[in-house]
């Protein structure tokens, strides 16, 4: 009995260990590549990932033409072909997080906007420019 307290006591010990080899390092790998997409609520967005940031336009807004940004933004390759990228817009208070699928063109975002509104839908992904 003492020897399998000891295997589970050494197994806790080893478990956070593992699983922070398993995760992936940041990447730069979306620069240059510019993404469309339409979300389940009816919203459009086009979006381009840059040396310099993540620059982005609300299709569906009232400023379609307009460029924001660009904002700092991080990413991770979570599986081939799978990124998740967040941003920060400070003047603005919004956070966002997307998981890009370019293997099936889904993409998942999630975001606090302005502080005060949650969006949390699924996209279709139409266009791909750069990869």
């Amino acid at each position: 009995m003492k020897a399998f307290k000891l295997f589970l006591f050494l197994t806790a010990l080893m478990a956070p260990t593992a699983f922070a080899v398993e995760l992936a390092q940041e990447t730069r790998m979306l620069d240059g590549v510019s993404i469309t997409y339409k979300y389940t609520n009816d919203r459009a967005y086009n979006v381009r990932f840059e040396p310099q940031g993540l620059s982005y336009r609300y299709l569906t807004g009232s400023k379609p033409d307009k460029w924001w940004g660009p904002f700092p933004y991080t990413a991770f390759e979570v599986e081939p072909n799978q990124y998740l990228a967040s941003w920060f817009e400070k003047d603005y208070g919004d956070y966002v997080t997307l998981l890009i699928n370019f293997d099936n063109n889904l993409l998942y975002g999630s975001a606090i906007i302005a502080g005060a509104e949650v969006h949390f839908h699924g996209a279709k992904i139409s266009q791909i420019i750069g990869r």
